[in-house]
């Protein structure tokens, strides 16, 4: 295969460097798969923790318990004082909620990559690329089923 013109070349690179979509992040397509296979679980009552680093927002770096009943957050407690944070628990994402937000940067280019639960099939860690104040990393673990 001939080598690409040199200003062809340089085209090439800076629409890659434009791209911040990193190369382990999955499609959307496969985005979408994994999100059926979350749903196929059917789970309507769960907790789980959740956490932020980076992204500007006050809470960062400080995990949260988050109580999920019927596809809203109904309670939302910072893990290592069990205080209640100090936001309407229905602001915080369920997990259909991260989802949403992992197709959306997908598609506006900013999800660098994304890991999967191997159980359940949820998003347990995203990370985001941008700005400075909207780059960061979502993790989600330790699901609970409720009854």
């Amino acid at each position: 295969m001939a080598p690409l013109p040199p200003r062809l070349s340089l085209a090439v690179l800076l629409g890659l460097a434009a791209c911040q979509s990193g190369p382990t992040a999955p499609s959307v397509a496969d985005l979408q798969r994994a999100q059926a296979d979350w749903a196929s679980h059917n789970l309507t009552r769960y907790a789980y923790r959740y956490e932020t680093t980076g992204l500007l927002i006050v809470w960062s770096g400080q995990a949260m318990r988050l109580v999920v009943l019927s596809d809203t957050v109904r309670s939302a407690q910072y893990v290592a004082t069990n205080d209640s944070v100090p936001v309407v628990p229905a602001s915080l994402p369920t997990i259909d909620a991260l989802f949403a937000l992992a197709i959306a940067a997908r598609e506006d280019g900013k999800l660098v990559s994304v890991q999967f639960d191997s159980t359940f099939g949820y998003p347990t860690r995203l990370v985001l690329a941008g700005p400075p104040d909207a780059s960061g990393t979502i993790l989600a673990s330790n699901i609970e089923l409720l009854p």
